[in-house]
């Protein structure tokens, strides 16, 4: 008793507050014990590069279990290139959203949007990784690297949603361009990624409606607002017991979606190693341009200059004129110094394959559209510095897989990445005729851009849009699908179970903390979060799938996040640098659908499923034009546009429409009890009868005993009742 009384020591005051820690932390987050790990590191053979063919140690690289003992010194390093490894991932969708030709934010919110995602991605990783204890007995967390970023699966909806919705009107009058209060920001030129109103919003002002289209910034938060609402079916769903998830959603369907999702990307990837993805899809339109005739004095009161431009008469007027969208126009103007008018100027496209109103032009250097996003070399589409550029990456790629370390073929994407950043950083391009340098990299956004940032620093008006919630609850179904395909595949690359209960809770956690991570996600500026398909490639690569490593990794994209110079720096990579990794990247989701695919039992039911849902899905990756040209009649009924408007975003994304093609045949078509010919083909040789086994197996004598080969490759009896 009265040893009891004796006040704490030091050491005892420490040991049982950590003691309560513990406790705390048991029933709120599952604690396992950690692994010491039983080899030391040979980091002399970790560093040193190998040479193809000739390389007598074929060791591979040491792989960092998930509870493995890991120092803390290691954890930062594997850590950090870990995250590196997933920032061109995690910055692609802001890049995109933002960019001038989508939702035409100036350089400022882009470079938010990309500090915003580091930031979000570095939180909600937190809640995948650590795994909380819910009421219940459900879970809110994967416990491995679920590392979450803003998910691709949005991505084309986002795009496509954004560019429906600043085809309309707002609710903001107007009578020119100067009266929109949220104006677009340039797209290229001296004022590119710039916000004047009346200057850089040229046609945003509707002058026959007398509104103002909607802004990049209203658009984007009506995606963010009606992504809020269509989250909860996410989390619904991570409810639903595992066998039942499963059941509706099989590898056949699972396979399907994430095979299109990365058919759908890649194409996306390869523009923008051409150059950009807006002067990719407008590659085919050239330009013309007519000046008129100067004349001495002033004619630019009305109709007193003599125009001989089909823009005379205001046939150019964007939206609704019949050359709008065609030709632009500007008008003559006085030169007071010389006493001259200078002629009108007036830009029209002509077609490479269609000649008609305007003569074919095959010429690409006059193409209509050319690509603004790579620094001040502005060229069309696909041209050889554009191309190389992007080589640059995947040629290193290619290089560090063949040559490089163990180490360093954990860091082979972000090697790759600043490899080709470096490339174009030290190269310029000099016009034809001109001595100027032009620069693939410039450091005006660096040096424009604050020192740090954070959340809620620039934000969007939140509101609803109709057209977009039943493609985004596909998104959302198409989501949890491909979260159960994730978890499996981050359980399988991290050396842990992928059946039993303990993985059940981390797919239910998982899906959960998906939903969850969405909502939070949108709430903070951001697309919705999933985990990432990259994610799984990325452990592959980098051979760690240790905990302390990822909570690294999170602190690392928090950090990168508030910097916000560093934001400025990913931004200013040019597109066709990050084509040639996104297209590296987007095609190791193909990689993991067809993987996926590969464990399905090919039955004639199942081999028409996944044939129908390819078919559509592939061909309007392919040809996306098939259902947004002409499909429908333009509506001015507020209710059938709705409609038509849901229909076209469904059938131009291919993960869209494939998935719910197999999701409905695969609940209304029969299964069938069907066993391939070519199974049976390859088990009929190992059939043996009881008799055969015991005379072969059994025989007396030494010499009779078949070898150790011989007997693996004889069943026994009694697995040979279970053959069908």
């Amino acid at each position: 008793k009265s040893s009891s009384l004796l006040p704490l020591t030091e050491r005892e005051r420490e040991r049982s507050i950590k003691m309560g820690f513990n406790e705390i932390l048991d029933k709120i987050s599952p604690q396992v014990e950690m692994v010491e790990r039983k080899d030391p590191f040979d980091w002399g053979w970790m560093c040193m590069p190998r040479i193809p063919f000739l390389s007598s140690d074929k060791r591979a690289p040491p792989f960092f279990h998930i509870n493995e003992q890991l120092g803390w010194g290691l954890a930062v390093v594997m850590g950090l290139q870990h995250c590196l490894a997933m920032v061109g991932g995690i910055i692609t969708v802001p890049l995109l959203i933002a960019g001038p030709f989508d939702a035409r934010f100036s350089a400022g919110e882009q470079e938010y949007l990309i500090a915003a995602g580091l930031i979000v991605s570095g939180l909600l990783s937190l809640v995948q990784i650590t795994q909380f204890r819910l009421p219940g007995g459900y879970m809110l967390g994967t416990g491995l690297i679920s590392v979450v970023g803003s998910s691709f699966t949005f991505l084309p909806i986002a795009r496509t949603a954004i560019a429906f919705m600043m085809r309309e009107d707002s609710s903001a009058p107007c009578v020119t361009d100067a009266d929109c209060g949220r104006p677009w920001a340039a797209q290229f030129g001296p004022l590119a990624g710039q916000k004047i109103a009346g200057t850089t919003n040229a046609g945003q002002c509707n002058v026959d409606s007398g509104f103002c289209k909607y802004s990049g910034q209203e658009a984007y938060g009506a995606f963010l607002g009606t992504c809020l609402v269509c989250v909860w079916l996410e989390v619904i769903l991570s409810f639903c017991p595992p066998k039942l998830l499963r059941r509706a959603f099989p590898p056949m369907v699972t396979g399907v979606c994430v095979m299109l999702i990365g058919v759908a990307l890649t194409g996306t990837g390869l523009k923008y190693w051409g150059g950009g993805a807006f002067c990719a899809d407008n590659s085919y339109k050239r330009m013309r341009v007519t000046v008129g005739e100067s004349y001495p004095g002033d004619w630019t009161a009305p109709g007193a200059y003599p125009s001989e431009s089909p823009c005379a008469g205001g046939n150019c007027i964007p939206f609704g004129k019949p050359l709008s969208g065609v030709c632009s126009y500007s008008g003559p103007s006085y030169d007071k110094e010389k006493n001259m008018t200078m002629g009108d100027r007036t830009t029209c496209e002509q077609f490479n394959s269609l000649p008609g109103v305007f003569p074919a032009n095959t010429n690409p250097g006059d193409s209509y559209t050319k690509c603004t996003g790579n620094g001040q070399v502005v060229l069309p589409f696909g041209s050889p510095e554009y191309i190389g550029l992007g080589f640059s990456v995947f040629i290193m790629l290619i290089l560090v897989e063949a040559f490089g370390s163990p180490f360093m073929r954990n860091c082979e994407i972000i090697i790759a990445l600043i490899f080709g950043y470096f490339i174009a950083g030290v190269s310029s391009y000099t016009p034809p005729g001109s001595d100027d340098k032009l620069w693939y990299v410039t450091p005006n956004r660096i040096n424009n851009a604050p020192g740090i940032t954070f959340l809620w620093v620039n934000t969007f008006p939140l509101s609803f849009y109709a057209p977009a919630v039943i493609p985004l609850l596909i998104c959302f179904i198409v989501t949890t699908i491909e979260t159960v395909g994730d978890i499996t595949a981050s359980a399988e690359a991290s050396r842990v179970p992928t059946h039993g209960d303990v993985f059940d809770g981390r797919v239910q956690g998982g899906l959960l903390a998906d939903g969850v991570n969405s909502f939070l996600a949108c709430l903070a500026t951001t697309p919705p979060n999933t985990t990432f398909s990259q994610n799984n490639g990325v452990i592959a690569l980098s051979r760690c799938s240790n905990k302390r490593a990822g909570y690294c990794c999170c602190g690392f994209l928090i950090l990168f996040g508030i910097l916000a110079k560093l934001s400025a720096v990913i931004a200013s990579i040019p597109e066709c640098v990050l084509g040639g990794l996104t297209t590296f990247l987007f095609v190791n989701i193909v990689v993991g659908g067809v993987r996926i695919l590969s464990r399905v039992n090919y039955s004639g039911r199942n081999r028409f499923i996944v044939a129908v849902a390819l078919g559509l899905g592939i061909g309007n990756a392919i040809v996306p034009q098939w259902s947004a040209n002409a499909l429908f009649t333009p509506s001015t009924d507020s209710f059938t546009k709705l409609g038509q408007d849901t229909v076209v975003i469904i059938l131009q994304t291919p993960y869209c429409i494939g998935t719910l093609l197999a999701l409905i045949l695969h609940a209304i078509l029969p299964e069938e009890d069907e066993v391939l010919e070519e199974d049976l083909s390859t088990l009929e040789p190992k059939r043996h009868t009881d008799y055969e086994y015991e005379d072969t197996v059994l025989k007396g004598g030494q010499r009779d005993l078949p070898s150790q080969h011989e007997m693996a490759a004889v069943p026994h009896p009694s697995q040979q009742a279970a053959v069908p």
